[in-house]
């Protein structure tokens, strides 16, 4: 990961929600599966 903070966007993982994308820096590195939107 490049900054750990959520700002590059370097992490971003599409899920299930009112956000469409979290961050494995600042909210992971662990998401249940049904949250993410597998492609």
């Amino acid at each position: 990961m490049a900054c750990g903070f959520g700002v590059c966007l370097g992490c971003a993982v599409p899920v299930h929600g009112p956000r469409p994308y979290r961050y494995c820096c600042t909210d992971g590195p662990v998401f249940p599966a049904e949250e993410v939107r597998w492609p």
